[in-house]
């Protein structure tokens, strides 16, 4: 398959064109940064550059280009947000119904749930049937793209869909470890669930969370607001020892369990960068 992947010079971009390229599809890199895995410059607020890139007969297009939580901590403008965030993707998507492209794999963020994830109570339960509330313009810039995505699919006839992806800042290894248990993604599995959406059709227009999952029931919530310890010992005992054995801390507090079972369902999703995964890791070490 054909695909052009936007702001193939971040994170999840540049891992995901590895990783397509990895399974053989013929992908190009765009970025208003030049890097190892984008080889085109394409700033995607100029309407007439999207435009000629698109006429390059792609199949899909994976966007991941964004301005995000970072570019609001650098004082941004909310101009600058809506430029980007929303203007730059509508000029994706008319330039895919121009030129005929069938898929747009939009992503998202879980942070756009926004002020549903807080509850004094217990640990909120994020499936995609949570309602969203955005907080900031980092939110509400998403809330309006992935409405124009929607609108997309059902007028335009495009298959657009949209994948709302966790927490995969740099972070230390303690801190990586919690939120993989709850929150977090690792971008090799973001890049294999984008792999994946690649090969579906919907009848319908589609969300899906996209995380490292989490042992989690909900009958935990409230246990984990209060005791999170107790309840990662019930299904991980062995990671007492090799937190001890790492000078490693549990989270006081677990605020939300961000669920995946959609995409697992419908795109045959399995993370492996999980938890346990780190877990083990962390034993080979201690």
């Amino acid at each position: 398959m054909k695909v052009l992947v936007t702001g193939a010079s971040g994170k999840l971009g540049s891992v995901t064109v590895q990783h397509l390229r990895a399974y053989g599809h013929q992908v190009t890199g765009a970025d208003v940064i030049a890097s190892a895995q984008a080889n085109t410059l394409l700033d995607i607020r100029d309407r007439d550059a999207v435009e000629s890139a698109l006429a390059n007969e792609y199949d899909a297009v994976i966007h991941t280009a964004a301005y995000h939580g970072r570019h609001m901590d650098l004082q941004y403008s909310r101009e600058a947000f809506i430029h980007t965030n929303i203007l730059g993707t509508l000029n994706l998507l008319n330039a895919c119904v121009k030129y005929g492209v069938k898929k747009f794999l939009y992503t998202s963020t879980t942070s756009i749930y926004g002020e549903a994830l807080v509850d004094a109570e217990k640990a909120v339960w994020v499936d995609e049937l949570l309602p969203i509330q955005p907080r900031d313009i980092y939110d509400i810039t998403k809330q309006t793209t992935e409405q124009l995505c929607r609108d997309f699919f059902y007028k335009e006839g495009l298959q657009t869909s949209v994948y709302r992806v966790g927490r995969f800042l740099p972070e230390e290894d303690n801190l990586q470890a919690n939120h993989r248990l709850y929150r977090g993604l690792d971008e090799r599995d973001g890049a294999e669930a984008l792999r994946l959406a690649l090969g579906r059709e919907f009848k319908d227009f589609e969300i899906f969370n996209i995380s490292s999952g989490s042992p989690f029931g909900r009958g935990d919530v409230f246990a984990l607001k209060h005791n999170p310890a107790e309840v990662i010992l019930k299904y991980y005992p062995e990671a007492a020892a090799i937190y001890a054995g790492n000078g490693w801390v549990f989270p006081q507090s677990i605020d939300r369990v961000y669920v995946c079972d959609k995409a697992k369902k419908h795109l045959g999703y399995m993370p492996k960068f999980t938890f346990e995964y780190l877990l083990n890791r962390a034993f080979v070490r201690s």
